[in-house]
């Protein structure tokens, strides 16, 4: 759930994930549609996403997207939660902008 830009690093011309105190084993679905979520990937991204992350997996794909899309309206709800913890604690404009947007795209579904 902490994949972004500030946690992938190219080393050697590999690409690597760091920050992983918080790794699980869960399901795979969550984490695809948190990284389609927390990057704003528009359809084509995320079908191409899921396209690729199937085959690499050997997993089909339309049960993979159906499963992204049963975990959307949870990380909505996670996003706007986290994002209000953060602007409570921060005071930080940044993280209230986020959150009212956040907390409408709840409240819009």
């Amino acid at each position: 759930m902490d994949i972004h830009a500030g946690n992938v690093i190219r080393h050697n011309e590999e690409i690597r994930l760091i920050d992983w105190e918080y790794a699980s084993d869960g399901d795979v679905a969550l984490e695809l549609a948190a990284i389609v979520a927390g990057n704003n990937l528009d359809c084509q991204q995320q079908t191409q996403l899921i396209a690729v992350y199937a085959q690499q997996q050997k997993l089909d794909p339309s049960l993979l997207g159906r499963q992204m899309r049963r975990w959307q309206p949870w990380l909505r709800l996670l996003m706007a939660s986290w994002y209000e913890l953060r602007w409570q604690q921060s005071q930080d404009a940044m993280f209230f902008t986020l959150a009212a947007e956040a907390w409408q795209r709840v409240l819009s579904d």
